[in-house]
């Protein structure tokens, strides 16, 4: 067997995505790359991986069997690779931390105002994305810890656990005419487009889907502007919705059947990380911190 571990990502990356060409995308490759390294792969393994006859890629049967052994070596090689960090010659003084774009601003800042404290000589790196980019940050090393709203999907290279939530509410624009129906519920809300955030890894939205006009994207302030400039109706964490710059642009307002629980904030690290001492202290400050209440 001479297949390599970059081969069995780009399979597992391969099948989980739509088509070759979108996980090229994903991969940052070319279309070309990714179909070679599936077909060096095949070959290393005797064992045809996709059937190549439809329109787009499927799995076969020994492919769809090999991918979940693919993603539990992968899932094992992070977890090695990250306990070999977390015992090596890295500083406990800096941190690479990743926090969702619509988290709110005052919990952030007194996270930061913790760890200043707590670590005066910690050399700190803050990145704001969208459930994507956090997601993408934490498998490729590039942040150690990240702070999200729970939009990222189960993944063995991840371990996560709630640190709070925080409150949403129903809001359109000052001016949508959904303000002038004497009644407001799933039914009067169907009629009306929906703004609805979606990470672009998330195929399954059922539960947030209301009307059949939709307009999806992965950031909340997105869903905000559009919302506030008239172009439909959404459901947004109680902070953002009430955000400085779109004061007097938004109305909240209340649908009769429908109720929306809070967002779930949770922390998020590699597998394997667990005794590094900056994530046990993280875990301990979040435990009872602001993001362990309901926060707007």
């Amino acid at each position: 067997m001479k297949w390599t571990l970059e081969q069995l990502a780009t399979f597992v990356a391969a099948a989980e995505a739509p088509s070759f060409s979108a996980a090229a995308r994903q991969l940052g490759r070319a279309q070309s790359a990714v179909s070679t390294a599936i077909a060096l792969l095949e070959a290393s393994l005797d064992t045809e991986l996709f059937d190549r006859g439809g329109r787009l890629p499927s799995l076969t049967p020994a492919g769809t069997l090999l991918l979940a052994e693919a993603r539990e070596l992968l899932r094992q090689c992070q977890h090695f690779d990250n306990r070999a960090l977390s015992l090596g010659a890295r500083r406990p003084e800096q941190l690479s931390l990743a926090l969702d774009e619509g988290l709110p601003y005052p919990a952030e800042l007194e996270l930061v105002q913790a760890l200043d404290q707590a670590f005066p000589q910690l050399e700190l790196e803050l990145s704001h994305g969208s459930a994507a980019n956090i997601a993408a940050w934490l498998r490729e090393g590039q942040a150690d810890v990240g702070l999200a709203y729970r939009r990222i999907p189960a993944d063995a290279m991840l371990a996560s656990e709630p640190v709070g939530a925080v409150p949403r509410v129903l809001v359109v624009g000052s001016s949508h005419p959904l303000l002038q129906e004497a009644q407001i519920n799933r039914q009067t809300l169907a009629r009306y487009r929906q703004l609805l955030v979606t990470p672009r890894f998330v195929r399954n939205d059922a539960d947030e889907h209301i009307s059949p006009q939709l307009w999806r994207t992965d950031s909340l302030y997105v869903i905000a502007e559009q919302a506030a400039m008239g172009q439909g109706w959404a459901v947004l964490p109680l902070n953002i919705a009430r955000y400085p710059t779109l004061n007097g642009k938004l109305v909240e307002i209340h649908a009769q059947d429908l109720a929306f629980p809070a967002l779930e904030v949770h922390l998020y690290w590699r597998a394997g990380q667990e005794n590094a001492p900056l994530l046990q202290w993280l875990r301990r400050y979040l435990a009872n911190a602001v993001f362990a209440r309901s926060v707007g």
